[in-house]
């Protein structure tokens, strides 16, 4: 089966981590897909080339200096920011437009592929009208948040859905957001989450840790007002005033890691807050076996993979109560939640932890179990081959 993937973040080498759920998907469905990826272009990156196995075709859409909307993970902003931002997206659009049209003119798929409604979405919903061939489109929580801050994005979303043959989203979450902006059928929408990488799939939990006096603490995000990583600083602050020796850990980067740099010296806490920057993939599960907690705090989380990643290494988790990670993490079952920037709950959570590592650690093996059934590539891939089929066979008939 040939299947087009659109998507405006795709790895830009093997071990890239942005996007790298995609890359992942990619190379589980190989064995049955011929996957064309068309994704946008990025500075030092081939026009054209083998990523992982995967074909991946890339467009330009300005002056290589000035392809800054993708690989950022902050294209809302930018685009919201000022009138270059909306221009420069402007003539994104237009290129993706015509890469698309053209990969899917002489690929000759069964499927279209669209991952994020905006812009992939959008824009294979265009290209599927002029060809007819159908479309899939996946939404991952960022897309379907910007239907709240911009009323002229649900026209744009229900044109999308409208014309897309089957609609997925990460998380139980995510298909009500979508049901409750009346941009998509409800009945139309299938829950199937993104794969965790085969490198986490394959990991072997510890059967015990080491107790060191420190109480070791991991986040692992992009550093953005979202993932809201000042809520765990500051209950960083509080426990050490509990008596408790938390050292925290921050894998990632982002625009927002000078302020929370600046936080964690303010309150004092510089000497055991560490930016690590952004961690390969290969290095992450040592990071996830090694520490004692990892934390997602972020808001409305459209899925929240990296809790998954942090449960198959055997880490007890804790993250915020809200969006797709609780599709993930059922409280006290397979990890603790709290209410989203209460860096006072999340204390309470990280001391429960702390005084009582059992706990933890029976957590983290249910944890671990769940995601089993339902994120390894093998189970994912054969979701979205199953959805494949039947929309290629729906336009057969």
């Amino acid at each position: 089966m040939r299947v087009v993937v659109l998507t405006h973040v795709f790895p830009r080498a093997a071990a890239d981590p942005l996007g790298a759920f995609l890359l992942h998907l990619g190379q589980a469905l190989g064995p049955r897909v011929e996957m064309l990826v068309v994704a946008p272009h990025a500075a030092g990156v081939a026009d054209k080339e083998m990523v992982g196995g995967i074909c991946v075709t890339r467009f330009h859409y300005a002056r290589e200096a000035d392809e800054t909307l993708a690989y950022t993970g902050v294209m809302h902003e930018q685009v919201a920011r000022d009138t270059k931002g909306k221009t420069r997206f402007a003539q994104f659009v237009r290129a993706y437009l015509h890469a698309a049209r053209r990969a899917v003119t002489s690929n000759k798929p069964q499927v279209i592929h669209a991952h994020w409604w905006l812009p992939g979405g959008f824009v294979g919903a265009v290209v599927s009208k002029l060809t007819g061939t159908p479309l899939v489109i996946t939404t991952h929580g960022t897309d379907v948040a910007q239907l709240e801050r911009a009323g002229w994005a649900k026209t744009l979303a229900r044109f999308a859905f409208g014309q897309a043959s089957a609609i997925t989203c990460g998380s139980e979450y995510l298909r009500k957001e979508l049901a409750r902006q009346g941009v998509a059928d409800p009945e139309r929408i299938r829950v199937i989450p993104m794969p965790v990488n085969p490198l986490f799939a394959q990991a072997q939990a510890p059967e015990s840790k080491k107790k060191g006096e420190e109480f070791e603490i991991l986040a692992v995000a992009r550093l953005t007002r979202q993932k809201n990583i000042e809520t765990l600083i500051e209950a960083i602050a509080i426990l050490r005033a509990r008596g408790i020796a938390a050292r925290l850990k921050i894998a990632g980067d982002g625009d927002q890691r000078q302020s929370l740099q600046e936080k964690a010296r303010a309150a004092g806490l510089e000497a055991f807050v560490q930016f690590l920057g952004l961690a390969p993939q290969s290095e992450l599960p040592a990071l996830y076996a090694e520490c004692d907690v990892f934390v997602l705090p972020s808001v409305r989380e459209g899925m929240g993979l990296v809790l998954a990643e942090a449960l198959l290494c055997g880490a007890p988790v804790i993250a915020t109560n809200s969006g797709g990670v609780t599709d993930i993490v059922r409280d006290g079952e397979t990890g603790l939640l709290f209410p989203e920037r209460d860096a006072n709950a999340l204390a309470d959570a990280l001391e429960r932890y702390a005084r009582e590592p059992h706990y933890a650690a029976r957590l983290a093996q249910a944890g671990r179990a769940r995601v089993m059934e339902r994120f390894t590539p093998e189970r994912v891939a054969e979701q979205f081959f199953q959805v494949y089929e039947r929309v290629g066979a729906r336009e057969k008939a």
